[in-house]
């Protein structure tokens, strides 16, 4: 995923694990330069790239009931910052 900013972007390369029961989990851990994770791009006399400490999970699975499921889960350094849940229905006009 990448993020517009005025002279850059933020970029998060998630890391994927399939889970029991065919779930999938996507995640940027925290880890050293160079590993899955968010990333600061700057494009102002040069280009760098610097790691930040935002860490995000999304779990996407299958409920009971059929229906497509998302837990997101965003933190900044080990703070819980935002937990969202999506859901998905297709709808037959």
């Amino acid at each position: 995923m990448a993020f517009p900013l005025e002279h850059g972007n933020v970029q998060v390369f998630l890391k994927p694990r399939v889970l029991d029961g065919g779930g999938l989990e996507l995640s940027s851990p925290p880890g050293p330069f160079g590993r899955n994770g968010a990333y600061v791009v700057v494009d102002e006399a040069g280009t760098h790239a610097a790691r930040v400490p935002i860490h995000e999970t999304f779990t996407v699975y299958v409920d009971d009931e059929g229906t497509l499921r998302t837990d997101h889960h965003l933190k900044l350094w080990s703070a819980s910052v935002l937990r969202l849940h999506y859901k998905l229905v297709l709808v037959r006009d």
